[in-house]
């Protein structure tokens, strides 16, 4: 009776729903270059401190680019719990690295280190709130001044691709080279919505992104900006409310 209730629900394509469903989540992750953790222990398993970034979707693997410090743990073979970050917290399933990727960059921008990984059969949704980080490049176009401090030379404009109250990402010029470890003023401009605000933050992970033109830089601020979290989700509170109309 169990395997006529599985061919049954295998022609009604129930399984390939799953399938479909799994992939989309993994291509929508792979296109805003999601933060991915991987862990031995499943509970220990979160997108942040972060190892790599979700770079492609292929047949049956992941690509994942490394960033941040060097982890002798990553070596073919070895099976791990993946954390993929989402817009509400973050998928946790099972993955195995089957090899190791690099790509040589035409823009100059030197070589990108990461592996391939096994597509994880399942993804469990973990919705995680204790920080609440948005995207916001797409609408309130924001701009930051990032200046090295005590440096002579000027501040480089960067666009804000997400926020929360503990950090940000933003994209630089690919000449602009900033360090792990690095402190930077940072001078964040808004349009509306979200204040603009003036933070000390570290640079904690440096990634090229796939034109080659640009970098994408993680930084966390030295301290939480409270004042920034309404404001936050009271954006995020306004979006829902435009696609439910």
């Amino acid at each position: 009776m169990r395997v006529w209730f599985k061919n049954i629900a295998s022609l009604l394509g129930v399984e390939d729903a799953e399938e479909r469903s799994l992939r989309q989540i993994l291509t929508a992750a792979a296109a805003r270059s999601a933060i991915v953790g991987l862990c031995k222990e499943e509970f220990d398993a979160y997108p942040d401190p972060e190892c790599c970034i979700l770079e492609g979707v292929e047949e049956d693997t992941l690509i994942l680019v490394a960033v941040g410090p060097a982890r002798m743990d990553l070596v073919v073979g070895a099976s791990f719990h993946i954390a993929i970050s989402s817009s509400r917290g973050f998928h946790r399933g099972e993955t195995k690295i089957i090899s190791r990727w690099v790509e040589q960059s035409d823009g100059g921008g030197g070589q990108r280190f990461g592996f391939r990984v096994s597509v994880p059969q399942t993804l469990t949704h973990i919705q995680r709130r204790v920080t609440h980080r948005v995207p916001v490049a797409f609408d309130l176009a924001p701009f930051v001044y990032l200046a090295v401090p005590e440096a002579e030379q000027p501040p480089c404009k960067a666009q804000i691709i997400d926020l929360s109250e503990t950090g940000m990402r933003v994209r630089v010029p690919i000449e602009q080279d900033y360090a792990m470890g690095q402190m930077l003023d940072a001078d964040a401009r808004f349009t509306e919505v979200i204040p603009s605000f003036k933070a000390k933050c570290e640079v904690i992970r440096v990634t090229p992104v796939k034109n080659r033109h640009a970098r994408i830089v993680g930084v966390r601020f030295d301290h939480t900006l409270s004042e920034l979290a309404h404001a936050i989700r009271a954006l995020d509170l306004r979006r829902s409310s435009r696609s439910s109309v």
